[in-house]
């Protein structure tokens, strides 16, 4: 039996069923705006599975920093530029 591609009804016959599977959650990154409308978005997690931000274009440049030794999480950002609120991505 020759299967023709220019012909889509034309299959071979067998078992047609439809199985649905399920797929696991795809992670979305959270993204913060703090008080002052600056971006905060997730890179990572922390050693303890919190997420890791970053805020690439701060608006008040005293504030530009890698914060890899103490790493913002978003309780952290919360505290020091509250009221946050999310942006997309996760709550």
């Amino acid at each position: 039996m020759s299967i023709s591609i220019t012909h889509p009804a034309n299959f071979p016959t067998g078992d047609r069923r439809t199985v649905r599977v399920a797929l696991p959650p795809v992670p979305v990154a959270l993204v913060l705006v703090d008080r002052d409308g600056d971006v905060w978005r997730q890179v990572g997690v922390t050693k303890t599975g919190e997420p890791r931000m970053v805020c690439d274009s701060p608006s008040d440049s005293a504030e530009v920093g890698s914060g890899e030794a103490d790493p913002w999480t978003p309780k952290a950002i919360r505290a020091w530029f509250s009221p946050v609120r999310t942006l997309g991505g996760a709550a």
